[in-house]
């Protein structure tokens, strides 16, 4: 892992327009190859943190460094060059209506001159291997299943050479056989690649064995966790509840 952490949060909140609690704040270093699991029973709110975090949403005050550099001091060149590194995925992400997996992920890359087109094919076949991104990818989009559309709008971030990726809920939209294979594809990257992974979950289990930090959100707290003080022998009786649930 590198010295530097790729994103740096002091006293981050809210935008105060979410009508969430404007006392809540975030402090936060992330490195390459780390994994940050946010987790709790806060539906909505878990989200926008992860958006606010990554800069995807603006903050409501405090200050967010992305690569060592304050947002505030973000030109537009910055920003693209953060909204590239620093992919952002939800459940639903969408992907190009009118053309098939393998056009899905070489265009952007073509776009951003990542390499030489048969280079990308190259790389965007293995990716899709590698993603068990299933069969007829030759199809569009609205003939494949919401799975294998969620692998593919995956794999298309993942062409980019991302130095993080932040994803809401990323089992949801599996199907339970193949929700193991891709938390492997994941932790893959992540130790393979020094990929910075930072996630809203709602599998208790993999946040508790693979995060090397853990954020709880509820209504009423936030709280921070990491290997020196494990979330499993918190005492506070609402996280308990939540982890015995």
């Amino acid at each position: 892992m590198g010295n530097l952490p790729l994103l740096h949060c002091e006293n981050l909140t809210l935008d105060s327009d979410l009508n969430f609690a404007s006392s809540k704040t975030i402090n936060l270093e992330a490195r390459a190859g780390e994994i940050i699991s946010i987790i709790g029973p806060a539906r909505e709110s878990k989200s926008y943190w992860l958006q606010t975090i990554g800069g995807i949403m603006e903050a409501g005050s405090g200050q967010l460094l992305i690569s060592n550099k304050n947002t505030q001091q973000f030109d537009k060149d910055d920003w693209v060059r953060a909204r590239r590194e620093f992919a952002y995925l939800h459940a639903d992400t969408a992907i190009l209506s009118a053309a098939n997996a393998l056009q899905n992920l070489m265009l952007p890359a073509m776009y951003h001159k990542i390499g030489p087109a048969e280079d990308l094919r190259i790389k965007a076949q293995l990716l899709l291997t590698e993603i068990e991104a299933g069969e007829n990818l030759e199809l569009l989009p609205a003939y494949l299943d919401k799975e294998q559309r969620y692998k593919i709008a995956t794999a298309r971030a993942l062409m980019l050479n991302p130095k993080a990726l932040l994803i809401e809920n990323p089992f949801r939209s599996l199907e339970h056989a193949s929700v193991k294979a891709f938390q492997q594809f994941l932790l893959n990257r992540v130790k393979n690649q020094n990929m910075l992974l930072i996630l809203v979950t709602h599998n208790i289990k993999f946040a508790l064995k693979h995060s090397d930090q853990i954020i709880y959100v509820s209504d009423q707290t936030m709280l921070q966790f990491d290997r020196d003080n494990q979330i499993q022998h918190c005492n506070i009786q609402e996280v308990r509840d939540y982890l015995d649930a």
